[in-house]
């Protein structure tokens, strides 16, 4: 919940979503720095333990974006609507919603062999995710990440980095939420 001044807002939720945020960006820049050192950063892990973080970033993020529009009797769907938007079409908020999503729920999501998903017969067992096998809600998911990367290994890390370039830092995406933030409260009132 924040509360408007004439001078600015007092936001207690970005507040502490700005101290998580910080506390996420620093083992992920030491992350970042290991990866350019290390021959194999897949292999190693580097880049796992850094998607893992940066997920955990956008759930934050979402709690976010629910506890302000939440508590002003914003419809979900309104508040997910409002800019800024990315250069693929979608809004920054819908964005950070999809990625969430997809963190806590993508491992639930059903898999096919490669051979399942394109007929193709191969030695390799390659794991992909089968989009025809998904709900609605985890398609719409997808749907709006792949108007900004691809949904492919280290989704929401590649998400992060298109939308915060060249930073690759949660906290980057603080001022991008102040802005929908901004944007939200002139719809509201509005309203």
């Amino acid at each position: 919940m924040y509360l408007k001044f004439d001078d600015g807002f007092c936001d207690f939720d970005l507040d502490m979503l700005r101290v998580i945020l910080t506390l996420l960006d620093s083992p992920l820049d030491d992350l970042q720095r290991r990866i350019t050192l290390c021959h194999d950063p897949v292999s190693s892990g580097l880049c796992d333990q850094a998607e893992y973080l940066v997920g955990t970033g956008f759930i934050v993020s979402q709690r976010y974006l629910s506890s302000t529009y939440g508590c002003h009797g914003v419809a979900k769907e309104h508040a997910l609507s409002i800019g800024p938007y990315h250069k693929g079409g979608k809004t920054l908020a819908s964005l950070i919603n999809a990625a969430a999503n997809y963190w806590k729920h993508e491992s639930e999501w059903p898999i096919a062999t490669f051979e399942e998903a394109t007929g193709e017969k191969t030695m390799v067992a390659v794991s992909m995710h089968d989009t025809s096998a998904l709900t609605e809600h985890a398609r719409k998911t997808i749907l709006a990440i792949e108007s900004a990367t691809s949904w492919s290994n280290y989704t929401c890390a590649n998400l992060l980095f298109e939308l915060t370039c060249p930073d690759f830092r949660l906290t980057s995406l603080i001022p991008l939420l102040e802005d929908w933030r901004q944007q939200l409260d002139v719809t509201r009132i509005e309203q």
